[in-house]
């Protein structure tokens, strides 16, 4: 068990820039992207003028050799928009990637007939961005607003009509914090990491509820080396299903890789796959818990349904070869007519291309055979026969239909491995 000593205080918003312009704050890698749009940011300067409790930060010192970093556990989106409303410039949302989202498993939204809206989707847009892409142009607000200005990707940002003639707005208003000491005796650093990134997955302070990748990435970063086993990663960090996505509220998501490897692990050792979590809202705890177990953390629930499934055995010594192999088999198959465009249009295309595939080349450590000619022709014919039943596409992740599509998928996928 890790002790540490936690310091309480507070830093002028002056200060707190400088600590970003100088870089001496630093986001860990499972920190979620920037998700606050212009509304939020002026009702944080609001609040602040008008002297509200406003969240403090919370930091972490963090040791690593004979360097300290400090990391910042909670309190992202403020600082960010702190930092923004001082440089006078807000990005474009439009003009970039959305942050990687993971399609969701409930199928209610298509218990309707009615197509989803664009009212369905959130006004609260993640990007791919953080406030260190700030910092590429330079510590000072001179440069940084020069480098904005010429990428074109920002507007400018006005929060005159908020605090007025204040002169000194930046100074005499303050933010507090919370700063996490661990003690360091007997603590290696890999504990020191896993502490934190349990910390961060606790936390739910000011502002939107943490997605499912970005609380489960946090446990992901307890033991890097398997952080590109649940990502679904070849050794070289390349995507094993080759950006393959789920069309869903009108938006391309990413497959949760997790999702597969956590159903198959229970498949391949005879189990039967998700026994007691027949709601789809259960699930992402079944996925958090698989994770857990392999990486020898305590699960939430259940904490026998994984036990039979030695990863030690099967995969820790093979993984990666195997998913170099998948990533070959997914390029092949992606260059049939019959996945060129990439994209699934429901979870029950997904299950029975990939069901049966991960199975046999991930857990059974089996070679797909060269001519798979007929092999897209047998998948879209199972496809296609359930997408003829109503009932079943209104109800496709039951779990009844789960656990058939895992069975049917294996059984063609049995007659193309070696």
């Amino acid at each position: 068990m890790i002790k540490n000593r936690t310091y309480y205080g507070e830093y002028t918003l002056r200060h707190w820039i400088n600590l970003l312009l100088r870089k001496n704050i630093i986001l860990p890698d499972y920190q979620r992207s920037f998700v606050w749009d212009e509304r939020d940011l002026k009702r944080l300067i609001k609040s602040i003028k008008e002297g509200q409790f406003i969240q403090p930060v919370t930091i972490a010192l963090y040791k690593e050799n004979e360097d300290s970093k400090n990391l910042l556990l909670d309190g992202q989106q403020r600082l960010t928009s702190i930092l923004l409303s001082f440089i006078g410039y807000f990005p474009n949302k439009s003009k970039f990637d959305e942050a990687e989202k993971l399609a969701s498993e409930d199928d209610s939204a298509q218990d309707s007939e009615n197509t989803p809206s664009e009212s369905n989707v959130s006004s609260h847009k993640s990007i791919g961005w953080t406030f260190q892409e700030l910092l590429k142009y330079g510590s000072t607000k001179e440069k940084i607003q020069e480098g904005l200005g010429k990428e074109g990707k920002y507007n400018e940002l006005d929060i005159e009509d908020i605090i007025g003639s204040e002169n000194n707005f930046w100074e005499e208003h303050f933010i507090g914090f919370s700063y996490v000491v661990p003690v360091f005796n007997n603590s290696n650093n890999e504990k020191v990491k896993g502490y934190f990134s349990k910390l961060f997955r606790n936390m739910n302070y000011f502002g939107k509820k943490l997605s499912n990748i970005e609380s489960r990435k946090s446990l992901y970063y307890q033991n890097q080396e398997y952080t590109s086993f649940f990502e679904g990663k070849t050794s070289e960090g390349k995507d094993v299903l080759c950006g393959l996505k789920i069309k869903q509220d009108l938006q391309n998501n990413s497959i949760d890789f997790v999702r597969y490897l956590s159903i198959l692990s229970q498949k391949c050792v005879g189990d039967t796959p998700l026994v007691g979590y027949s709601s789809y809202k259960s699930r992402e705890s079944f996925y958090a818990d698989y994770v857990s177990y392999i990486l020898g953390l305590e699960q939430e629930q259940r904490e026998r349904k994984f036990d039979k499934f030695k990863f030690n055995e099967t995969l820790k010594d093979t993984w990666k070869e195997r998913f170099s192999n998948l990533r070959e088999v997914v390029l092949k198959l992606k260059g049939q007519k019959e996945l060129e465009e990439g994209i699934f249009f429901s979870w029950i295309e997904a299950d029975y291309w990939l069901f049966g595939l991960i199975y046999y080349v991930v857990f059974m450590g089996k070679r797909i055979k060269e001519d798979i000619t007929n092999l897209p022709q047998e998948v879209i014919s199972k496809i296609n026969d359930k997408k003829g039943n109503e009932y079943y596409t209104k109800n496709s992740n039951r779990l009844g239909n789960i656990r058939e599509r895992i069975e049917e998928s294996i059984n063609i996928y049995s007659n193309y491995v070696s």
